[in-house]
C-alpha cells in the first residue's frame, strides 16, 4: 500500500475518532479540535478583517470544496432538523477496541506527518455541510416573512455567536436559554458540566466574526429552518480554576473557524417592525418578553419554552479549522 493512501485511510480512521469525541474539544458546544480540519482555508478567511458592526459577506459560495470530507473532524452537535445529527458509536465493544486501536496508529502516523510538515500539520476532514439543493433560497424567504431582514438577521447571529462564548467561558448559561432549542441546551449544559465538575474554564479570547452568509431556509415539523454559514477567529484555551494555569490549548495560537448554524422558529411567526427578531410575548399571562434576558416571564414566573418563540439555534456543526501560531 502506498504511504499516501495508507495515510488517508488513517486519516479518515481519526476523523471518526473525534466525532466520537474521544479527543479533547473546546469553544462553545465543544467544537474546536486538537487537531485542524476541514478543506480549502484559503478562501474561508479574510485574517486582517475585524468584526465591525458592518463587515458582513453576503456572498454565499455554494461551491464547497470536496475536501469538508465525509463526516470528520468537524463534530456534528445536536440539530432537530437535520439527518446529520450529532451523537455516539454503537454499543459493540469490539467496534470500541477496533477504533482505539486504529486511535493508536492515527495518532502515530499524524505525529509523524506533523514533524516531517512542521506547523501545518495533518488537517483532517470536516463534518458535511447541509446539501443547498435541499433548500430554498433566502430571497425567497421574505414571502413567508416581509419583515424579514438578511442584513439584521446576521447582525443578530454575530452578536448570538459572542454571546454563547462568553456564557460557555461563564459556565452559566442562563442568559442565552431563549435564544437555544430546548434539546441543544440540554446537550451544551451537559457538555458545560464536564468543565465545572473538573474546576476548568474554557477561555474564549480576541472573539471576532468574520462573516455571516445565509445559505438558505425550508419549512420542516411545523417549523422554519434557516441554514447559516459563520467564518469567526477565536483564541482558545483552558485553565485550572485552582491554579489558573493552562492545561490544554493556547493564549496565543489564533484558530479560524467555519460553523454552520441550524436556526429554528415556529412556521407562521414574522418579524414584528417594532419588536425586531429579539422579543415576543408570554403565552400564559401575555406580557411582554424580552428574550435576550432570561427564559422567565418577569410578571408571572412562567419558563418559556423557547421553540415557540423567536429564532433559536437547534444544531451547530463544525466545517473547519484552522490555527495559526502556538
Amino acid at each position: 500500500m502506498k504511504k499516501k493512501t495508507f495515510l488517508k485511510i488513517f486519516s479518515v480512521i481519526v476523523s471518526l475518532m473525534l466525532v466520537f469525541a474521544v479527543t479533547a474539544h473546546a469553544d462553545f458546544g465543544d467544537i474546536g479540535g486538537d487537531y485542524d480540519f476541514g478543506g480549502d482555508f484559503g478562501a474561508d478567511f479574510d485574517v486582517g478583517n475585524d468584526y465591525g458592526g458592518n463587515d458582513y459577506d453576503y456572498d454565499y459560495d455554494d461551491d464547497y470544496d470536496d475536501s469538508y470530507g465525509n463526516n470528520g473532524g468537524g463534530v456534528v452537535y445536536y440539530d432537530d432538523y437535520s439527518d446529520n445529527s450529532g451523537g455516539g458509536g454503537s454499543g459493540s465493544g469490539l467496534l470500541i477496541v477496533f477504533l482505539l486501536v486504529a486511535l493508536i496508529f492515527g495518532i502515530v502516523i499524524l505525529r509523524s506527518v506533523k514533524k516531517n510538515k512542521g506547523d501545518k500539520g495533518t488537517v483532517v476532514p470536516g463534518a458535511l455541510p447541509t446539501d443547498v439543493s435541499t433548500l430554498r433560497d433566502i430571497n425567497e424567504y421574505n414571502s413567508v416573512d416581509a419583515n424579514f431582514s438578511q442584513r439584521d438577521f446576521c447582525e443578530e447571529i454575530s452578536n448570538m455567536y459572542v454571546r454563547f462564548q462568553n456564557a460557555w467561558q461563564a459556565k452559566k448559561l442562563d442568559d442565552i436559554r431563549p435564544c437555544l432549542s430546548d434539546a441543544f441546551f440540554a446537550q451544551v449544559d451537559r457538555q458545560l458540566d464536564a468543565y465545572r465538575k473538573n474546576r476548568q474554564t474554557n477561555r474564549i479570547e480576541r472573539i471576532s466574526v468574520l462573516g455571516v452568509d445565509l445559505v438558505g431556509w425550508k419549512q420542516e415539523s411545523g417549523n422554519d429552518v434557516i441554514i447559516a454559514r459563520l467564518r469567526t477567529r477565536i483564541v482558545d484555551y483552558v485553565v485550572d480554576d485552582a491554579t489558573d494555569s493552562i492545561v490544554r490549548g493556547s493564549n496565543t495560537a489564533e484558530k479560524f473557524m467555519t460553523y454552520e448554524w441550524t436556526l429554528t422558529r415556529t412556521s407562521g411567526r414574522t418579524t414584528g417592525q417594532e419588536s425586531g427578531t429579539n422579543a415576543s410575548s408570554c403565552p400564559n399571562c401575555g406580557a411582554p418578553l424580552e428574550l435576550n434576558k432570561s427564559a422567565k416571564c418577569e410578571y408571572c414566573g412562567s419558563i418559556i419554552e423557547s421553540d415557540n418563540f423567536d429564532w433559536v439555534l437547534s444544531g451547530i456543526k463544525g466545517l473547519s479549522q484552522r490555527t495559526m501560531g502556538n
